[in-house]
């Protein structure tokens, strides 16, 4: 609609994801640097990973393009599959006709192929995407794909593009032989300011058009501002920005229509879909919880009975129930509430479960739910339990019906889906801290990572050692890794502290 108003071709901020728009930030042409070594070396595992939106199915379609007509290449975007149904699309991708379901005869026919190929002095490879949504199951067939070899190179090159959570994945100890056979890893990390404008200026050279103030200094600083640098994000605003100039008969986008084209995103990119699904049932059942505190006020002294004190629970003995029931084993079948609703309708009705309108998913692994030190929903199998507290040996949930449930964590890690969700209440917008900053702040958030086990000095300065430090329990616990004390990361803080209390 806007392109000829603007002297366009096409529209340079589709959705979609194009080659031909690639833009190459120093980060993006690092990592297609990483790809492009592990391949011509035959280096098996190459691991690509990066937040929503950051280009990585961009980048694989550029790497494809990059690539020589000696290479032979199968690209699987939808990796929801079984491990069968994985080679089978594996095979076809390469050209490989079969339709055998046995795993055997896939397997032997994919290695002939490799074989053949390897003869010819060409190289294959496997490029899949989205793997966060691999199964361990699948996983382990990825592994074993690795075994094909000769004695001195790797028949398959195999590259795994996924979100910051396959890091996660791949670090449980059922996955560590796969963990321990990938070579080169990279992370893709957002734009930069500077970077965010030259991304815009990038796509509407390609899209045909000679202006490079299209964009306005403010309306850049905005829509980076709202995007975090995400390309995707970007895109959205961006596009949108274009079409409100258009219809204003504008031919600049200034701060203004950049905002308001931001306001008109709100709706579908505003705000996480957890949070957005969250609102309305959180406000239903706080007014419910309120006029429940008028009528029956002992309803919140019985349910407390089941709620241990907020603290770090390998250093303190776990209560008893007060009214000295015994606690029941159960099987999972019985205590996972099955909906989420549930499980939120449980989380607002114990004390520090509803501590505010906004909501933090967290995704640590099963040795850090130690430091989840306020009642959180954790995502298990086939389900939801309202998380208590944890040590080193065992979990205590609440459940269905509000089940007081003790696990032994050996059984937990086999139901745990690492994800866990819990509300606060959000702090000032320019509340953050990052390398420079020093204090008395800085010396007791350092304090607090050497209580979890981060080597770190003590000394009050956010230096490049207290970054790292930030950096590794942002990963450890899936927030996003910048090393920069942010308000997620200084949640997590504050919630670690007070269990040290």
């Amino acid at each position: 609609m806007f392109e000829d108003f603007f002297g366009l071709s096409e529209n340079p901020f589709n959705l979609t994801p194009d080659p031909k728009f690639l833009f190459l930030s120093e980060v993006h042409k690092e990592a297609l640097s990483h790809l492009q070594y592990g391949i011509d070396q035959r280096k098996g595992f190459v691991l690509i990973t990066g937040e929503v939106g950051t280009g990585k199915t961009t980048l694989c379609r550029s790497l494809l393009a990059s690539l020589s007509g000696r290479t032979r290449t199968a690209l699987i975007l939808n990796p929801s599959l079984s491990d069968v149904e994985l080679l089978q699309a594996i095979n076809q991708d390469f050209g490989i006709r079969s339709s055998s379901t046995s795993r055997k005869e896939l397997l032997d026919q994919l290695y002939d192929f490799l074989i053949q190929v390897f003869i010819q002095g060409e190289n294959a490879v496997l490029i899949i995407d989205e793997c966060q949504n691999l199964t361990p199951d699948v996983l382990e067939q990825i592994r074993l794909l690795s075994n094909l070899e000769t004695e001195k190179e790797k028949l398959l090159q195999i590259v795994m593009i996924g979100q910051p959570e396959l890091v996660q994945m791949l670090r449980s100890p059922g996955l560590r032989q796969i963990n321990d056979r990938i070579v080169l890893r990279y992370h893709l990390w957002p734009l930069s300011r500077r970077e965010t404008s030259y991304y815009l200026m990038h796509r509407l050279e390609v899209a045909g058009t000679e202006k490079s103030d299209v964009f306005t200094l403010g309306a850049q600083r905005l829509i980076h501002r709202y995007s975090h640098g995400l390309p995707r994000r970007v895109n959205a605003i961006a596009e949108r920005s274009l079409l409100i100039a258009y219809l204003k008969g504008r031919k600049r986008v200034t701060r203004a229509i950049a905002a308001e084209a931001r306001e008109e995103l709100k709706g579908n990119y505003g705000e996480p879909e957890d949070r957005r699904a969250l609102f309305v049932p959180v406000c239903m059942i706080t007014a419910v919880v309120a006029v429940m505190a008028v009528v029956w006020p002992s309803i919140f002294s019985e349910v407390s009975e089941y709620m241990a004190p907020t603290i770090v629970a390998t250093d303190h003995e776990v209560p008893k129930a007060d009214d000295g029931e015994e606690i029941i084993p159960l099987s999972p079948d019985q205590y996972v509430i099955p909906d989420y609703v549930g499980a939120l309708e449980i989380l607002t009705t114990v004390k520090d479960g509803l501590t505010g309108p906004e909501t933090l998913n967290l995704h640590p692994e099963p040795g850090r739910l130690k430091f989840i030190t306020r009642p959180s929903i954790a995502s298990v199998e086939k389900g939801y339990v309202v998380l208590v507290y944890a040590t080193d040996d065992y979990v205590r949930v609440l459940g269905r019906n509000r089940a007081l449930v003790e696990i032994p964590m050996g059984e937990f890690k086999t139901l745990y889906k690492w994800n866990i969700l819990l509300t606060y209440a959000k702090g000032p917008d320019d509340a953050f801290y990052t390398r420079g900053d020093s204090g008395y702040d800085i010396e007791r958030m350092q304090q607090i990572l050497a209580a979890m086990g981060y080597p770190v000095q003590q000394d009050g300065f956010y230096d490049i050692t207290t970054a790292a430090a930030v950096e590794r329990m942002q990963e450890d616990f899936g927030l996003k890794r910048d090393g920069v004390a942010g308000e997620e990361t200084l949640v997590l803080f504050d919630m670690v502290e007070k269990g040290m209390q």
